[in-house]
């Protein structure tokens, strides 16, 4: 079909000129689907920026709680015990959806030979990982569970040692 000139009589039966009646609909109905695509895009890019915002958000909490969590190691390790308790508390409270505060007091109970509080502690850890199992490899339990049979077993021999030092001291 030929294409209507601007000057010639608009194909819409109105009498007037193409120019003065339908041209501007015409074209406004030929760039519509360009438009819609450009608006399309302007959407995709939007996205595409607030995905990412929230990629480097989590990103940086991630780092965040590692630094956190990483520092507690640090402090038990330095014998700092104190400090690493409150740090390991704090994680609790920052970081609830994760194990790393169970785990890090823990850690400092089994350094200051509270081997029950440590093995509680670790209970907890088992908890959250089977509450969450969608994020946890298989093995992870089973190395929690081996910490704790060992801990009971350091505990009963303390007590055993402590009951033996009355009985006899």
């Amino acid at each position: 079909m030929p294409k209507t000139g601007r000057n010639d009589p608009c194909p819409c039966g109105s009498g007037k000129k193409y120019k003065h009646c339908c041209l501007e609909k015409d074209r406004a109905a030929d760039l519509a689907p360009a438009i819609a695509q450009g608006v399309r895009l302007q959407a995709q890019q939007a996205d595409h920026a607030a995905q990412r915002k929230e990629y480097e958000a989590a990103l940086q909490q991630a780092q965040a709680l590692d630094a956190a969590s990483n520092a507690v190691v640090d402090l038990v390790h330095a014998g700092r015990l104190d400090e690493a308790e409150h740090a390991a508390r704090e994680l609790l409270v920052r970081y609830p959806e994760v194990h790393d505060g169970y785990d890090r007091l823990g850690m400092v109970h089994e350094a200051r030979a509270q081997f029950r509080d440590a093995a509680d502690c670790y209970r907890k850890v088992i908890e959250f990982t089977r509450a969450n199992p969608e994020d946890y490899d298989a093995g992870f339990v089973d190395s929690f569970l081996e910490r704790i049979v060992k801990l009971e077993a350091c505990a009963t021999e303390a007590e055993r040692a402590v009951n033996d030092a009355n009985r006899f001291g």
